[in-house]
């Protein structure tokens, strides 16, 4: 135990340099990079919704203590990237700089959801939540975010901006898989652990956080056969039962001859965007499928007056069908994904007209405060 745990990929060692990154900040898009006032001008530019001036003078404290900054994706990556976060942990506090090598150490770049596909792609051990084994080290995910497995119930996630680095308990968070990292060693311990437990038709996704082909299973599954049946495209004998057979296949690959993309029956990015274009073309022709008031045209994203102890979660509220998140804040813009009710995803800032920014596939979008309520 004692060489694991001074032995770099080891899940051991991994394990140890989660525990020591408790209590230091998260910044959106960083891995393990120094706080510094050149980073956080990039990363305003590149991601201005969670780099609002509420959170500056937060930002500017951090760099002022030489924090090391990272978020939920990236205090692996980081990890990695460093050769084993030593460096890291050597920068926290003092004036030195954090050589990272990008990509290496057999760490891609890849987002939350995406890294768990990559695991999966690589033939790494996976579950769903109710299968964790008692493996410190491992990966804990739901859409668009993840956390590290520690041993007894608890985790060590870069959970977001008001709360940096934690430790939680597992069960009181919103999990839904587990995996293997493909860059971390978890010695014999990996070699009992459940591999590849299939998703369920009730499996939690948002459409658009994942490629779907023949065998995926899951909600993200029954909102695209419920989006192919709004347009015309039949599914006679299963209907929208959460699970992607043949009989979806052939109405995808019909789906991607009409819009003029490659009809492999594969839905992927391009099939996404063309389907939420599609489908905003359906409504224009219907009864609108979110109110327009009259003061719903674009406004500024702001942070409301709120307790210090802010809610983190806006949840989305209908009777009946989806909710759709777009990508800006009026019934104009662009649909990113669809959601059904009782869906959550991460509070990032409310406009004035109401509507709630928040994360969903990676990117922020934001839903009308008609259909969703922060909690």
């Amino acid at each position: 135990m004692s060489e694991r745990i001074n032995t770099p990929f080891t899940a051991e060692h991994f394990v140890a340099y989660c525990l020591k990154m408790v209590g230091h900040p998260y910044w959106y898009g960083t891995c393990g990079y120094k706080a510094t006032s050149s980073l956080l001008s990039r990363k305003t530019s590149q991601y201005p919704s969670h780099y609002g001036s509420s959170r500056t003078s937060r930002y500017k404290q951090d760099i002022a203590n030489k924090e090391v900054v990272c978020d939920c994706i990236g205090g692996s990556k980081g990890y990695a990237w460093t050769g084993g976060g030593q460096a890291m942990l050597d920068a926290i506090g003092t004036d030195k700089s954090i050589p990272s090598t990008y990509g290496s150490h057999g760490c891609p770049d890849k987002g939350a959801n995406s890294m768990f596909s990559y695991a999966k792609s690589k033939g790494c051990a996976w579950g769903t939540i109710s299968t964790l084994p008692e493996v410190p080290g491992l990966a804990l995910t739901k859409d668009g975010h993840v956390g590290y497995y520690i041993g007894n119930g608890w985790a060590v996630e870069w959970e977001g901006f008001a709360y940096g680095c934690v430790k939680t308990q597992v069960s009181k968070r919103p999990w839904t898989h587990w995996y293997a990292l493909p860059f971390i060693d978890y010695g014999d311990a990996i070699k009992t652990a459940p591999v590849r437990v299939p998703d369920t038709a009730a499996t939690e996704y948002t459409l658009g956080s994942r490629s779907l082909e023949n065998g995926s299973k899951g909600t993200d599954v029954k909102t695209l056969q419920e989006l192919l049946l709004q347009l015309g495209f039949n599914l006679p004998k299963y209907g929208a039962d959460g699970s992607f057979g043949s009989e979806t296949a052939s109405a995808v690959k019909a789906f991607q001859s009409k819009a003029g993309i490659k009809a492999d029956g594969i839905y992927g990015g391009e099939t996404h965007a063309a389907l939420m274009a599609a489908v905003a073309d359906h409504d224009e022709a219907q009864a609108p499928s979110e109110p327009v008031r009259p003061d719903d045209t674009e406004q500024a994203l702001e942070t409301p007056d709120i307790p210090s102890a802010a809610p983190k979660k806006v949840t989305i509220i209908c009777s009946s069908g989806t909710v759709n998140i777009r990508a800006g804040n009026d019934t104009k813009y662009s649909r990113i994904t669809a959601a059904k009710s009782g869906a959550s995803f991460e509070w990032v800032a409310t406009a004035k007209n109401g509507w709630h920014a928040v994360v969903v596939n990676g990117q922020v979008g934001l839903v009308s405060g008609e259909f969703s309520s922060i909690s």
